[in-house]
């Protein structure tokens, strides 16, 4: 792939950092820009070595870069795209990390496609943790990146794949409503679900509340590890999303009350077939993905 002169990447998180870090391994780019308004969040991203050059304003000198990525909480993005208006220019490529696409107003998307290259994106990859301190190499190999463009028939796409491959990635491209239907299933649900369970096994009525402290190793432990996650960022996907989410926390409900009814009739063989129909799935999902790497 050509060496790129510069890139910047807005939002020097856990994402935009690894995201340096990848393409500082694979030695095509010369020089990576990070800004965020966080001094402390450009220092680590500095000390990791994700990034050459920390800036907390955006101005003309993003111009330079041939690629800007935008990683930062969803909420943020759109206003992020409508700052870049004045300085970009068809020389530089706008594309974002968000979990959820439906967030750009549509004078935003009109506004920067007339003037430079924009395309959606979202790496599907990430950690409990987050900032750059929490960055590593690697992130995104074997992981699947969604671009949702503007316009199917984007020559650019192409670009934008090319280096999202390059560092390891598998390329999907959708549209904007199919990607955040997919997302609250595959990744908004299991969080909000995380996040609930943890309240809930606190609320109930033990005695002693370090014993359930000290019992809830194993699958509770597992299971609510991204229960754990930036509180800031999940709150934007859910409200971001809350028009999929919905819906789909409406589906997980009744599928609830529907397995809490064969517990109360102890319908053993129903509950039985119920798990096994899980469990082949759930080796399907392990086989697909194992056959990807």
């Amino acid at each position: 792939m050509k060496k790129i002169d510069e890139i910047t990447i807005i939002g020097p998180g856990l994402i935009g950092s690894s995201l340096g870090l990848a393409l500082k391994s694979k030695k095509i780019v010369k020089k990576i820009v990070g800004i965020d308004k966080s001094k402390n969040n450009l220092q680590d991203a500095l000390n990791n070595n994700s990034i050459d050059e920390s800036r907390n304003i955006i101005d003309q000198r993003v111009s330079r870069s041939e690629f800007i990525f935008i990683c930062t909480p969803v909420s943020f993005i759109d206003e992020i795209v409508s700052r870049l208006v004045p300085f970009v220019s068809k020389k530089n490529f706008i594309t974002d990390t968000g979990s959820v696409k439906n967030i750009f107003k549509k004078s935003t998307i009109k506004k920067i496609s007339a003037i430079s290259n924009f395309i959606p994106g979202h790496p599907i990859a990430g950690t409990e943790n987050s900032g750059a301190k929490s960055a590593f190499n690697g992130l995104f190999e074997g992981k699947w990146c969604i671009l949702t463009p503007i316009d199917e028939k984007d020559k650019n796409i192409k670009k934008l794949s090319a280096l999202w491959k390059y560092i390891g990635m598998e390329i999907a491209t959708m549209p904007v409503d199919e990607h955040d239907k997919i997302m609250s299933i595959t990744s908004h649900l299991p969080h909000l679900i995380a996040f609930t369970i943890v309240n809930t096994a606190f609320k109930i009525d033990i005695k002693k509340k370090k014993e359930l402290i000290n019992f809830s190793a194993g699958g509770f432990k597992d299971f609510t590890r991204i229960g754990s996650s930036d509180p800031k960022m999940w709150t934007d996907i859910f409200i971001s999303n809350k028009k999929y989410l919905i819906s789909t926390i409406d589906d997980f409900i009744n599928d609830l009350k529907n397995f809490k009814g064969l517990i109360k009739k102890n319908n053993l063989d129903e509950i039985f077939d119920l798990l096994e129909q899980t469990k082949k799935i759930r080796k399907s999902i392990l086989k697909v993905n194992k056959l990807k790497r």
